[in-house]
């Protein structure tokens, strides 16, 4: 792995992006997940040319170490129960859910279908919601179903970022080159209640999870204590969210 250091003098550029700088110095593009562009199939986005970024044949995601998704092989998908069989995958970059039909490549309009996304093989579901600290359009996303129920279901999201930064120079000549990789974030996890579409993150302490559940603040605390259960990992959040649900 090519080693770098990170920066902020990122130019501002096309609309699709945002560019965020942290304490750290570390530059993160998102996307906003605009409906009406597959932006992962445009060849020559550069939003680093005032880096000195040129590469007129590959853009940035093409050139950046690693990948965008988790599993890069289309596998069979329904968009509902019973749905015809296509073939997709999760683009966990963009937060998109892309479609292969023979030789053209698409992807699922969330503002449009707001069906479950099915992957057969492993029976492994999404869910649309909206995130809760984002009210706009944009903040529709794909949310991995982890537990389903009328009261509280739960969820969980995989996501990556693209890191981008320069690569080391003790003396800053020749004029260093840019780097990027796409590297994972932290799992998140979401409760949905009483089916309303919104997605609500899950704090990562046990008092946090607790204080969700108004007036049964202490009994699911306590119940999380006794049990030795972890907020951050599936099977856990799994247990204390179907005792919730049996409250």
């Amino acid at each position: 792995m090519r080693s770098f250091f990170k920066t902020s003098c990122l130019s501002a550029f096309l609309l699709l992006f945002v560019a965020t700088a942290y304490a750290q110095q570390t530059t993160t593009l998102q996307t906003d997940n605009s409906p009406t562009i597959t932006f992962f199939l445009v060849p020559h986005f550069n939003p680093l040319f005032g880096l000195g970024y040129v590469n007129p044949d590959k853009s940035l995601l093409e050139v950046a170490d690693g990948s965008q998704y988790f599993d890069e092989e289309f596998k069979e998908v329904k968009v509902s129960a019973t749905s015809k069989a296509i073939k997709g995958r999760y683009n966990a970059f963009f937060d998109e859910m892309e479609i292969e039909n023979g030789k053209e490549k698409g992807w699922i309009n969330k503002y449009r279908q707001r069906e479950k996304i099915i992957f057969t093989e492993d029976n492994t579901v999404y869910k649309i919601l909206d995130g809760d600290d984002r009210p706009e359009m944009s903040a529709l996303g794909y949310y991995e179903v982890l537990l389903e129920s009328n009261r509280v279901a739960l969820y969980k999201k995989n996501a990556k970022k693209l890191a981008v930064g320069l690569e080391q120079s003790p003396y800053m000549i020749p004029v260093q080159e840019v780097v990027t990789e796409f590297q994972k974030l932290k799992t998140e996890y979401y409760v949905e209640f009483n089916n309303n579409g919104n997605a609500q993150k899950l704090s990562r302490t046990r008092r946090g999870v607790a204080k969700l559940f108004v007036g049964k603040e202490d009994i699911v605390k306590a119940y999380i204590k006794e049990n030795k259960l972890k907020v951050i990992n599936d099977e856990d959040l799994i247990q204390i969210i179907t005792y919730v649900n049996s409250l």
